[in-house]
């Protein structure tokens, strides 16, 4: 039996190795895990995060001459070591290495960070406090997942810039050399804002009227530019926009099912060495059968008679 029992401990020895790997892989502490991920503590965060912008709104209104000026800076310095402590138990949780490799990490530690600049007397560092307000988009995965896809998206947004740049040059360029007389044509700087200001339908009417005065073409110039620039490039923003927040929730799956395949993983790996285990013990089980046989078979032999 001590031998069987050598066996299963010798057995198990490669499991608990290979869950300690996965601990350290993880990394972080099983009880702080399990603490930042109950919703009871993400609710919690959300409504201090929520009651610390509700204060620094009804301070900025009323300003210091408010007669709880004092019981608000109370608050915020106690929501600032609130914040405080949840960055260390989040790093306790995730570990070092799973921390400092999440950009929403950096982000959070910067805010914290920075808000502590407003315990100074200026007044102009006085208003970091407020920065903390941000704390809120990463606290909402909903929130969080729009500035991801922001970012995603920033690629094709810089493109669809640099496609608007190009035809803002050339119209002006156009709009000068045919209307230079006119004081909003007189250069490409004029020219470029009375572009824009085209572009977002401001005194468009105005526009095509002053410029009909001195070319009855002037509508060709000006309903061209504002089909390409308004309706067509411009849309391209939205576009490529809604085509990263719709890619969004992909990514978003794709990082669950590798953590799904992570946890399949392991419970893979613990079927399998508890099935070599018992494998072991059927073998250990066995052969002292054949033992308790052969000495039972020795027992019931009678002794020969002596000669």
């Amino acid at each position: 039996m001590a031998n069987g029992a050598a066996t299963a401990a010798g057995a198990g020895a490669p499991a608990a190795k290979r869950q300690t790997v996965k601990a350290k892989q993880r990394g972080g502490i099983p009880l702080f895990r399990w603490l930042t991920q109950n919703i009871v503590w993400e609710l919690f965060i959300l409504a201090c995060i929520i009651a610390n912008a509700i204060i620094l709104g009804y301070d900025a209104h009323y300003g210091e001459s408010n007669p709880y000026s004092a019981q608000i800076e109370q608050w915020n310095t106690y929501f600032l070591y609130i914040f405080t402590v949840e960055l260390i138990i989040e790093f306790l949780a995730q570990g070092p290495r799973r921390y400092f490799s999440r950009g929403w990490n950096w982000f959070d530690v910067f805010v914290v960070g920075i808000s502590y600049l407003s315990f100074s007397s200026l007044s102009a560092l006085r208003t970091l406090r407020v920065v903390r307000i941000f704390r809120l988009i990463s606290a909402v995965p909903q929130m969080r997942r729009v500035v991801e896809a922001l970012f995603s998206a920033l690629p094709g947004i810089l493109a669809a810039f640099a496609i608007l740049t190009v035809v803002f040059y050339i119209a002006a360029v156009m709009g000068t050399t045919l209307f230079h007389s006119d004081p909003g044509f007189s250069d490409l700087g004029a020219s470029a804002l009375s572009l824009f200001a085209l572009s977002q339908f401001d005194g468009w009417g105005d526009t095509v009227t002053r410029l009909q005065a001195q070319n009855e073409y002037a509508w060709v110039f000006v309903l061209g530019f504002t089909i390409v620039a308004a309706f067509a490039v411009l849309n391209l923003f939205i576009g490529v926009i809604v085509e990263a927040v719709q890619a969004a929730p992909q990514e978003e799956i794709k990082e669950e099912l590798e953590e799904l395949e992570g946890d399949v993983e392991d419970i893979a790996v613990a079927q399998e060495d508890a099935a070599v285990v018992q494998q072991r013990i059927l073998d250990e089980v066995r052969a002292l059968r054949a033992e308790i046989a052969a000495l039972r078979s020795n027992s019931a032999t009678p002794p020969s008679p002596a000669g």
